[in-house]
């Protein structure tokens, strides 16, 4: 027996298994740099900016059409940021050529400044990653634990992300190729074109549509075409409801094909992305049923199957800017209710804009457990993080600043429009939807500026806020003296 040699391989074995520890250094993140979250902001700046020089030239807008450099910045915006908000019709204003940029940027822009920023550092630097890049991406996909951080596997999620993104855009190509007929389009660029505009468009919740329409809406004219408008409502379901989410479907759907059933586990954001979007759409679908019912402006006038189908529409468009309809003409209450519905916005790691539903089921329940007296927060028999709650709070009060401000100053840039209309077109921006009660194309230049700013910080705002506050957690050994403030 030879003792000396497995003493040896037990010593090796245990120097093998032995933790490697990692030291983190609680420095200060700069602003600059790979390793800054602003790069992804950076990176699609540049994109705007290119798209506005590119939609700004002549040959992007058709003959006898002249296009200024504040509408081409504002289309470039809205398209980066997947917004949809433009001051006149796309299909009458730019040629095949400039589609095709205002689509390319849509792409661009749905795939979401995280995911884009995760693809393109796999490309130019692949397994030169240091583990400060790879924090950085994990905390970008919400999963900020350096203990959880495998080699190669937040490069492999991001990846398949856009590969899923790809997918899903090429489906519905296929799908709007076999159901769409030439008598719908209206226009001169063949199905071809159409059904690829459209589903990247879709899918992205861009919301630009390059359909001629007379219904009022913007895409009024498929509304009685059941096929492409469910091929629609997919699209945009798919695209808002976060990556994270069908990644966790497909892998428990996996489980449940291969019969191991007792591996089969639904995450927390999971629990809270489905139960929060279904009562959204619910709530949203029959608030519209019952207030537009008899409105002969919007649904008054169809037969019921058409009115549940607008109402379903309307709830599932709040992320992606379509419309079936002129939103001029819905009651206020529906008003107040999509202004509500686009605030919220999607889900987190999606294209969708808002404050996110996950962001506004932590402030809810924290909200409950503080009216009944509960100290820790609890949702789906699951303990909220502290740190969470304060970032959520902090999104919702920095969103809701940013959009009273804005609606103050372009109060002051159009004195003559109405409260309510201008209320929905900045909530419209600043949660990147794309509706409009019809006023866009009459804003005066500042105001469009404005908006397009506006834009921007929907889009990036509030995921970089949460990406800031990241690590950032001082230890004081010293606490002031507490003392109480009177409130109420």
């Amino acid at each position: 027996m030879n003792l000396d040699g497995n003493v040896t391989h037990k010593v090796k074995r245990s120097l093998e298994l032995k933790p490697e520890i990692i030291k983190l250094e609680n420095k200060k993140r700069s602003g600059r740099g790979i390793n800054s979250p602003l790069v992804i902001f950076y990176g699609l700046i540049l994109f705007i900016l290119l798209g506005t020089l590119l939609l700004f030239l002549p040959i992007s807008s058709k003959e006898n059409q002249s296009i200024s450099l504040v509408d081409s910045f504002f289309v470039a915006t809205s398209a980066v940021t997947v917004t949809g908000l433009t001051p006149f019709q796309s299909e009458e204003a730019w040629n095949q050529f400039g589609l095709t940029i205002i689509m390319i940027l849509s792409f661009i822009g749905g795939i979401g400044f995280m995911m884009g920023a995760g693809f393109i550092i796999y490309i130019f630097f692949g397994k030169r990653l240091n583990l400060e890049q790879k924090i950085l991406i994990n905390e970008s996909l919400s999963d900020s634990t350096p203990s959880k951080i495998a080699p190669g596997s937040s490069i492999k999620l991001v990846l398949n992300i856009f590969l899923m993104s790809v997918i899903f855009q090429i489906i519905g190509f296929i799908s709007f190729l076999f159901f769409w007929d030439q008598k719908i389009v209206g226009n001169d660029y063949g199905i071809v074109f159409n059904a690829l505009f459209h589903s990247i468009s879709a899918f992205n919740g861009a919301g630009f549509d390059i359909l001629l329409d007379n219904h009022g809406g913007s895409v009024g004219v498929i509304s009685y075409d059941s096929a492409i408008l469910n091929i629609t409502m997919v699209l945009i379901v798919l695209g808002s409801i976060g990556y994270p989410f069908i990644l966790e479907l497909f892998a428990n759907a996996k489980l449940f094909i291969q019969s191991k059933y007792k591996d089969i586990f639904f995450t927390l954001n999971f629990k809270v992305i489905i139960f929060g979007t279904t009562i959204i759409m619910i709530l949203g679908a029959l608030q519209f049923l019952f207030s537009e019912w008899t409105n002969l402006a919007t649904i008054g006038n169809v037969s019921i199957k058409e009115k549940i189908i607008h109402s379903i529409f309307h709830s599932i468009t709040r992320t992606a800017g379509f419309s079936l309809l002129d939103y001029n003409s819905i009651h206020n209450s529906t008003s107040i209710t999509t202004i509500a519905l686009m605030f919220i916005g999607g889900s987190s790691l999606s294209v969708a804009g808002g404050i996110k539903i996950g962001t506004l089921s932590i402030i809810t329940v924290s909200l409950i457990s503080t009216i009944i007296g509960k100290e820790e927060v609890v949702l789906f028999k699951r303990t909220v993080n502290r740190d969470i709650i304060r970032r959520s709070l902090i999104i919702f009060i920095f969103s809701i600043i940013i959009i009273i401000f804005s609606f103050m100053i372009i109060s002051s840039f159009e004195p003559d429009t109405i409260f309510r209309e201008l209320l929905f077109e900045c909530v419209s921006a600043f949660g990147n939807v794309g509706l409009t009660t019809g006023i866009t194309g009459s804003l005066n230049e500042s105001s469009k500026i404005l908006i397009s700013f506006l834009m921007i910080i929907g889009r990036f705002g509030p995921m970089l806020l949460a990406l800031m506050f990241v690590g950032r957690r001082s230890i004081s050994k010293a606490k002031p003296a507490y003392e109480i403030v009177r409130i109420g």
